[in-house]
Parts: structure tokens; C-alpha cells; sequence
């Protein structure tokens, strides 16, 4: 393992880097994201991740997470404050280059426009829990590796596959049955059995739903009928008894 090195300053140059990757242009630019706590930390390492700078705190028995290639930084609790997205900060943080773990991707879930960080960390968590194993986001979808995000999907993130692509395009390039979410000309999705081969799912935005354009390319519209009074459901919880209804 390579030696530690100890950090006490805000000032510092490596902090003041780190603290860049909590920007979306920096996350990008680096291919690096932050992730905070142990139990992420432990679902990156033990699901192929690639750690690049493992964070402690000065007292934090970071012994467990360390390895031969890695460099590893204490810090002060001033410093890892400054770093965390957190009111009370973990003792221990890492920045990531995400791998994508390998799949067949005949579970799809397509998410086009989801816009709330809260509800993609969800969707990512369920997709995970119902063996939907690949998972698009349209490019003006919420960056799947904000902290809130990361927060949300609970290590989800490191067991699936997370790709960024045109909607329209991935929806006609798919070679199995699409299935998007409508409240117009579309069948009720207790009427649906699970369809033969691969299997792709589209959820659309908060507001207006998944996109007309996307939806005049899938092969079934379906609806979730609602016995009750509300006019609508949260997109999370909708794709949780989608996903649910054709789990692999």
C-alpha cells in the first residue's frame, strides 16, 4: 500500500481538486466522482470499481479499504467538511472511476428526463432489486453520480450497468419489446404478460411524462390504473410496480 499522506488545510491543492468532483463538468472532465461512507465505499470495492484516492479521517481505521494501488489521504475533520456533501460528515470517502459491470441487457430500463435526484437514485436501487440489469439515461436526465444520486441508489450504481444515450435513438436500436409509460391509447398494465426475449422499459420526466417522440417509437403504451383519487403517481414509485409486474 502506498504510504498516506496527511492533510490538514482547505487550501490545499489535492483537496481543492477533490472538491472540483462535486461538479457535475468536473466529474466529466476527470472521469471521477465522490462517494461517502463505508458502506459505499465497501459496495465499489467489492462490485470492480475502480478507487483511485481512498479519504480518511486523521483517527479512521481505513485499514480494511486500502490497497497496494491506491492512494490514500487523512484528513482533518475541517477538510473532509469541506469535501463532504454531508451535515455530518462520514469518516471515510473515496473518489471513483466507474466501471460498468457486464450484462446481457435484455432487462432494460430507459429514463427519459427524470430531473429529481431523489427519484433516479430510487429507480436505479429498484431496477437492481427486479433484475433489470441496464439502465439508460436520455442526456438531460440528472447525473447519476451526484451525491444525492449516489446517496439514493444505496450501491445499486456499482451492480448495474449506467449508460448515457439518445432516447429516440436507443428506443429503434433495441432489439426486443419497448414498453412506455402514456396516459393516452395505452393498455392497462394489468392486461400485460411479460413479453418473449429482451424487455425494455421507458419512464418519462416528472412533469410532461416520456417525450411524444420517444413514445411514437415503442410498441406498446401502457398505464397503471389508479382505483383512487390521485390524478398521478411519482415516477419512482410507478417504475417500482412496473418493474415489479415483469421482473426477470
Amino acid at each position: 500500500m502506498v504510504a498516506p499522506k496527511h492533510i490538514a488545510s482547505k487550501d490545499n491543492r489535492r483537496i481543492k481538486d477533490l472538491k472540483k468532483l462535486q461538479q457535475k463538468k468536473y466529474r466529466r472532465k476527470q472521469d471521477l466522482f465522490l462517494i461517502e461512507g463505508a458502506h459505499l465505499v465497501e459496495e465499489a470495492l467489492n462490485h470492480g470499481q475502480k478507487v483511485q484516492t481512498l479519504i480518511a479521517l486523521e483517527d479512521y481505521d481505513y485499514s480494511p479499504y486500502a490497497a497496494a494501488d491506491m492512494e490514500v489521504i487523512t484528513v482533518a475533520p475541517g477538510v473532509m467538511k469541506l469535501l463532504s456533501s454531508l451535515e455530518t460528515p462520514p469518516g471515510i470517502m473515496a473518489a471513483v472511476s466507474y466501471r460498468k459491470p457486464s450484462s446481457e441487457g435484455r432487462r432494460v430500463l430507459l429514463l427519459d428526463g427524470i430531473q429529481d435526484p431523489g427519484n433516479l437514485g430510487t429507480l436505479l436501487r429498484t431496477a437492481d432489486a427486479f433484475g433489470f440489469e441496464r439502465v439508460i439515461l436520455s442526456p438531460d436526465t440528472v447525473d447519476a453520480f451526484s451525491d444525492k444520486v449516489l446517496r439514493s441508489a444505496q450501491g445499486s450504481t456499482f451492480h448495474i450497468e449506467i449508460a448515457v444515450a439518445d432516447a429516440v435513438q436507443s428506443v429503434r436500436e433495441f432489439d426486443g419489446t419497448v414498453l412506455g409509460t402514456s396516459l393516452e391509447g395505452a393498455s392497462s398494465l394489468e392486461q400485460l404478460e411479460l413479453p418473449e426475449g429482451p424487455l425494455m422499459i421507458v419512464l418519462g420526466n416528472e412533469g410532461r411524462g416520456v417525450s411524444e417522440e420517444v413514445l411514437s417509437n415503442v410498441d406498446v403504451r401502457m398505464k397503471i390504473e389508479m382505483p383512487g383519487q390521485s390524478e398521478s403517481l411519482n415516477v419512482a414509485i410507478a417504475g417500482g410496480i412496473i418493474m415489479h409486474h415483469f421482473k426477470a
